[in-house]
């Protein structure tokens, strides 16, 4: 099984997996809308790397699921 083919299936079959997915896909378009703003802005920077801290949590716990399920679909197998 291939990283994307886990990837599918995970957002096929758990629930938090997916809301972690469509928040890092949201998150991902609003630091890359901040990073368009110009000049930059003191409130702004806090807030992108408030965004930017989030976003590489949920990838972390992301990862970590990924990981597990091919594991064990792994050994399923």
């Amino acid at each position: 099984m291939t990283r994307e083919e886990a990837i599918k299936k995970l957002l096929e079959t758990d629930p938090e997996f997916k809301e972690w997915y469509e928040e890092h896909e949201e998150l991902k378009w609003k630091v890359h809308k901040l990073d368009k703003h110009f000049p930059p802005d003191p409130e702004l920077e806090a807030e992108e790397e408030k965004l930017k801290r989030r976003k590489l949590y949920l990838k972390d716990l992301m990862e970590t699921k990924i990981k597990e399920f091919m594991e064990k679909e792994g050994k399923a197998a």
